[in-house]
């Protein structure tokens, strides 16, 4: 499924947070890895001479000190038996390494929510958040502060929200699984604006007793416990199906605000990857579906893998 994995870098530790998650995943998958940096322009914006012919400039960066580096890491994944391959780019950082996404064929494209070019820890308004938003293919996101198991991926969380999009994450969930021999972790989160987050026992019996209190004033009991019914039933039915192609799955359902809960599941199973659909979003929208991924990459300290199921806004000069 990930025959083919992008890694652009900028030259810095940071950026480099995301190799052993790569390595860890090629490993598995027997996958080709692709070092990629981009040499930008030296100038991004100004007004053009009219009266003068116009050049377009780039940083004044060896060629020779990129492949060099570029190279080392190739030389080292290569010592781990891992297939590599080098790729410089020229242009704009966001649209030469979606360019490069192209025209390579990539399957994945892996990196780290930090970088030298002063990101901070949450996605907003960056390289990676225009490529968390723009990219056409399935995403390995890393924060900074994610630590790894080298040997194996053996709890992987599974967020679903009821909706076919959502589900577009379980053959990716169910890929990484096969490989890993790894246990899913599924959550389905019942929201409530009014409730951080609460776990329902899936093994008694669902009562009135559960709802808070001041849940009565918005939805009613009765109708709260039906959503409550409702998904513990989807849970128990996407367990059952995955049982059936011997993939071992635990599931979680809660109440609350979905971030918190999907924290809190987190906290409780310690996976080692997230995985989650995203719908593509331009504009003033061009966070990843929603607040929910990119509040769960500033919070966890955990890899994740992002599938879009929206079609990818126009490419500009991000």
């Amino acid at each position: 499924m990930y025959r083919k994995i992008l890694v652009p870098l900028d030259g810095s530790k940071t950026a480099e947070t995301i190799l052993p998650h790569v390595a860890n995943l090629a490993k598995h998958q027997d996958a080709t890895v692709y070092f990629a940096q981009v040499i930008e322009p030296a100038t991004r914006s100004g007004i053009i001479n009219l009266d003068q012919e116009q050049e377009v400039t780039f940083q004044p960066q060896r060629l020779d000190d990129v492949k060099k580096y570029l190279n080392g890491l190739k030389a080292e994944y290569e010592q781990q038996g891992l297939a590599a391959e080098i790729v410089l780019l020229r242009g704009i950082a966001v649209d030469a390494i979606l360019s490069a996404i192209e025209e390579l064929g990539i399957d994945l494209l892996a990196f780290s929510s930090q970088g030298k070019s002063g990101l901070k820890q949450a996605i907003y308004g960056s390289v990676s958040s225009a490529l968390l938003n723009r990219a056409p293919c399935p995403l390995l996101v890393a924060d900074t502060r994610t630590s790894i198991s080298l040997e194996t991926n053996n709890r992987i969380l599974v967020p679903l929200d009821g909706s076919q999009e959502s589900e577009a994450i379980i053959p990716h969930a169910e890929h990484i699984a096969q490989l890993y021999n790894a246990k899913l972790s599924l959550v389905r989160v019942v929201r409530s604006a009014n409730h951080k987050a609460a776990f329902v026992d899936l093994d008694q019996e669902i009562k009135k007793e559960i709802v808070p209190e001041h849940l009565l004033s918005q939805l009613g009991k009765s109708q709260e416990i039906d959503r409550i019914q409702d998904g513990k039933k989807y849970l128990l039915n996407w367990q059952n199906q995955l049982q059936q192609k011997g993939i071992e799955a635990d599931v979680n359902l809660l109440y609350g605000r979905p971030i918190d809960s999907i924290a809190a599941v987190a906290e409780k199973v310690q996976p080692d990857l997230i995985t989650m659909t995203s719908r593509a979003k331009g504009g003033v929208e061009q966070f990843v579906y929603g607040s929910v991924a990119s509040g769960l990459l500033h919070r966890l300290a955990r890899p994740m893998l992002i599938v879009h199921t929206g079609k990818p806004p126009v490419r500009n000069f991000a």
